[in-house]
């Protein structure tokens, strides 16, 4: 058996720690929404082919840690109807992305250009300042607004010693504050205001797999089967109606 030397085992570990901290475990009626350009909404769902404590994995992009995710639900026993006023979460966290990229580059690639190549202690040292350097900028900020952000004094401690105890968790600030935020609104009653056209479609379809794997797990014909059977019916309705308007 080979085994890796110290310095790639080091980088491996960096990087497996930064998509640990990622990773996520949606309930089967969750969805994360995150905000992309031109003020368009991205619906993501985890994978409901593999599930892990009954809950279905999920892993952002590794390469948009500054973009927040917000967490929805949905009744899936509910009958929605006309989609009701939403009001998009506010981008309060604008303020940390270059302090986010910073401590990605150091992370990512000053620590292993000095691992890896020539450049060594120079690199490896300016990685180390560089990160540790922004991780205070972005966490004295976060303090200063922690009331906008709806943290506890003990909640924000928490959060700093994780970033600063564990570099590449703090890579993941932005998403750990966006998802502290419980939005009230039902993902199926705001889905005509933060998606549009396929994005749409593609989500509704998404909600209709996991709404029909609920429906195979209840007794054929119990009460809560026909909520179920009724509500697939309205979404698939709705699904159809949503192709036949992109046609």
């Amino acid at each position: 058996m080979i085994i890796p030397p110290p310095e790639i085992l080091l980088v491996g570990g960096l990087v497996g720690l930064y998509l640990y901290d990622s990773a996520l475990l949606l309930a089967s009626n969750e969805v994360l929404l995150s905000p992309g350009r031109e003020g368009r909404w991205h619906a993501l769902f985890g994978s409901h082919n593999f599930q892990l404590r009954g809950k279905e994995p999920f892993v952002p992009n590794p390469l948009l840690p500054h973009r927040p995710i917000y967490r929805f639900s949905w009744d899936s026993e509910g009958i929605i109807g006309r989609s009701r006023e939403w009001t998009a979460p506010v981008n309060r966290y604008s303020f940390l992305a270059p302090s986010i990229w910073f401590m990605f580059l150091a992370i990512f690639v000053l620590i292993p250009l000095g691992l890896l190549t020539r450049l060594g202690d120079i690199a490896i040292a300016s990685g180390i300042i560089l990160f540790y350097l922004n991780a205070l900028i972005a966490l004295s900020s976060v303090w200063f607004k922690r009331l906008d952000h709806g943290l506890s004094k003990r909640r924000f401690v928490s959060l700093a010693f994780e970033c600063l105890t564990c570099p590449p968790f703090a890579i993941n600030l932005v998403r750990h504050l966006s998802l502290g935020i419980q939005p009230k609104e039902d993902f199926l009653s705001v889905i005509d205001q933060c998606l549009i056209g396929s994005a749409r479609d593609a989500a509704l379809s998404e909600v209709i797999i996991r709404i029909k794997n609920e429906i195979d797990w209840e007794d054929e014909g119990s009460l809560r089967a026909q909520t179920l059977n009724s509500h697939l019916q309205y979404l698939a309705h709705e699904s159809d109606t949503c192709r036949e308007q992109s046609y």
